[in-house]
């Protein structure tokens, strides 16, 4: 299929990378309003749009990649599948529950393919320490950790897109929602209750989010996510007759089945910078007529900006 990209910056370029190791998967358009020389220059075989209504007016586009600031997921998605382009959007899908679902209704109506790039679903290892874990050798699941960190000169720096309201900045959008979605494969979306504490930022958007979760039945799940302090990025999952250690659970290639003394290591590698599983997921769903995946449904991203909706509602006490 031919992709056209609409952003371009760091997260794309790992994108493409992925898509470049993909058989029959090409880079055919970009969009951009300010680097379109740069564009021209460095892929002189693609085609280079400086405005996205043009990339998406061309009819060669059938699929494209979003990966713009969040608060422009909405607009854009809404762009593509009006053109009759499917769509890989990346997280969050929208930033509130009600765009999530404006996107999902439109792309059923149209029958066109719509993803939220939630990358980590995807992946091999990921998915096996996940099946692993439901199939009962750890026995009955009771209690999920998991964190993701960092700290970088951007998320200092207040005019920055991590830290600006206007851009939808903020640990729980940037980061958070990595946590919430390995507890969702094991407990679902809906915790019976659930307390979040926030840091917030002098721009005022969390900086770091502390989230206890209570999914009744003696389960239970805590998440930290920060854009100001680096985490060891480590997901737990335990269970009566054991645990699974996941190090970098959101990337992930290794994890670790500790039962009693033994410890079994599990290594899956992952193609090219990871992205190629979502992108291998999205050309199969596309070539079978499929409007989602199974592998991360336009349910699950409307459970989870639901869930984000009601957290952050909670922190900033939002009528």
């Amino acid at each position: 299929m031919n992709w056209g990209f609409i952003g371009f910056g760091r997260i794309a370029r790992k994108f493409l990378e992925s898509l470049q190791s993909v058989e029959g998967e090409i880079p055919f358009a970009f969009a951009s309003r300010s680097n379109a020389v740069a564009l021209r220059e460095e892929f002189p075989e693609a085609r280079v749009y400086e405005s996205y209504e043009a990339l998406l007016m061309d009819p060669q586009v059938d699929v494209v990649y979003i990966s713009t600031t969040h608060n422009f997921h909405y607009g854009n998605t809404v762009a593509a599948l009006n053109h009759g382009k499917h769509v890989v959007c990346e997280k969050p899908l929208g930033i509130s529950y009600a765009e999530a679902k404006a996107m999902a209704d439109l792309a059923r109506e149209k029958k066109l393919f719509l993803l939220e790039a939630m990358w980590m679903r995807f992946l091999p290892a990921y998915r096996e320490a996940i099946r692993r874990a439901k199939s009962g050798e750890i026995g009955p699941i009771r209690h999920i950790t998991a964190s993701f960190g960092f700290r970088s000169e951007i998320s200092t720096n207040p005019d920055g897109r991590l830290m600006n309201p206007d851009l939808a900045g903020g640990a729980l959008y940037d980061v958070g929602v990595y946590p919430l979605t390995l507890i969702s494969d094991l407990f679902g979306w809906e915790p019976e209750s659930f307390k979040a504490h926030a840091i917030k930022s002098i721009t005022g958007v969390d900086e770091t989010i502390q989230i206890q979760l209570d999914f009744g039945d003696d389960r239970l799940a805590q998440t930290l996510g920060s854009v100001a302090l680096n985490t060891n990025k480590e997901a737990c999952i335990y269970g009566e007759a054991g645990y699974i250690k996941m190090p970098l659970f959101w990337k992930c290639e290794t994890f670790e089945v500790h039962k009693g003394e033994e410890v079994e290591t599990v290594n899956i590698p992952y193609q090219s910078t990871g992205y190629a599983h979502e992108i291998i997921e999205t050309a199969a769903c596309i070539a079978n007529g499929k409007t989602e995946s199974e592998l991360f449904t336009l349910n699950d991203s409307l459970m989870s900006a639901q869930l984000v909706e009601n957290i952050l509602t909670t922190i900033f006490k939002k009528k």
